[in-house]
């Protein structure tokens, strides 16, 4: 969003970047790629998704941190990728640790209405 580039030449370049400073990112690298392709294909659909849940809150009008986090969790929620409860938890924590003092509650309260909006178990 950031830069409007394509997603497949920011994660080439995340990837030499990364590889760099963290150790064991290689043995993840997987999931990250399957996350990114996952949303980008998907991303009309998602956004729907959560402009759905949240019709008083505009996408454009949502900080792109926000909007992201809220992508990739309802990928993996609609997608079954990982179970909901520890898709929210962790959407969560990224929430608090990257966002605004509302953040966390906010990406809580929608993936926790996709959920029902899907009947999807959150337990």
């Amino acid at each position: 969003d950031a830069t409007s580039r394509p997603p497949a030449e920011v994660l080439l370049e995340s990837y030499g970047l990364i590889v760099e400073h963290e150790e064991g990112v290689i043995a993840k690298w997987e999931d990250v790629e399957a996350r990114v392709h996952g949303v980008s294909d998907r991303l009309e659909l998602l956004n729907t998704q959560i402009q759905e849940v949240s019709p008083r809150w505009k996408l454009d009008r949502m900080a792109l941190l926000d909007l992201n986090l809220l992508r990739v969790g309802a990928w993996e929620i609609l997608t079954g990728f990982d179970e909901p409860i520890v898709t929210i938890n962790e959407c969560v924590e990224l929430a608090k640790m990257y966002g605004e003092k509302g953040t966390p509650g906010f990406v809580n309260g929608l993936l926790d209405q996709l959920c029902k909006n899907h009947d999807i178990s959150i337990t």
